[in-house]
């Protein structure tokens, strides 16, 4: 059983009072109880403050209770999810503190992505690698960490909605959706190319792809043939 670092109480009160300010609050929620007590306290603060574009979120969601999913969507709250977790222990470290009906919840993905929230994906450096390949890999396959079984099949995402929630989901999650996340007119020119389709290669050759050129607000600030970015033209 976890417990939490602070008392409801105060945890509510601290809520309240930067919801209050404007503030963006982010908790990190492991089993299904912080998640719930996350959700409880984000909603405690829309009826006393009143409902506003806060765009509060819970990080991790590692065990979730299915009466809490579609919560997010209704509060406003985003769940921000680092898709490679599941790999980075072996399984029974959860399987062996929950109960198994709880077991079709862990790691919850598609459940969340196609519940109307907005989700964000990241990936939690440094305690895993600053690798989005590695994320968007765990996203559409839920291989655990052998690497070779999977977990969870039905929370597989297909590879459109993991690009998604990984770069227009992450924008929205900073309020930096009007210039950030998608390639459109009026928007900065933050853009990377791949060296391969990750839409036509297999889920295994995602984990190879490299980045071939970086683009920031429109300038060419990275290019793998190039060694001296200082030799780099727009």
């Amino acid at each position: 059983m976890g417990e939490v670092a602070y008392s409801v109480e105060e945890l509510e009160k601290w809520v309240l009072e930067a919801d209050k300010e404007g503030f963006q609050i982010r908790f990190h929620s492991i089993g299904d109880g912080a998640v719930r007590l996350g959700l409880d306290l984000y909603e405690k603060a829309q009826s006393v403050n009143g409902k506003r574009d806060a765009r509060h979120a819970l990080e991790h969601i590692e065990v979730i209770a299915p009466e809490d999913i579609p919560r997010f969507a209704q509060l406003g709250v985003m769940p921000s999810i680092q898709p490679y977790h599941i790999a980075l222990m072996p399984r029974e470290s959860h399987t062996t503190r929950v109960s198994a009906e709880k077991y079709p919840y862990i790691y919850p993905n598609a459940k969340l992505v196609r519940s109307g929230a907005v989700v964000s994906y990241s990936s939690d450096y440094p305690i895993v690698p600053l690798e989005p390949m590695l994320e968007i890999y765990h996203a559409a396959t839920r291989k655990d960490s052998t690497l070779i079984d999977t977990w969870n099949e039905q929370e597989r995402v297909t590879l459109a909605e993991a690009l998604k929630a990984y770069t227009l989901g992450s924008a929205y999650s900073v309020f930096r959706e009007h210039e950030l996340g998608t390639i459109e007119s009026g928007k900065l020119a933050d853009i990377i190319v791949l060296d391969r389709n990750l839409f036509t290669v297999s889920k295994e050759e995602i984990l190879q792809t490299k980045v071939e050129l970086t683009i920031m607000d429109g300038k060419k600030i990275w290019n793998r043939s190039v060694t001296d970015v200082a030799n780099l033209h727009v």
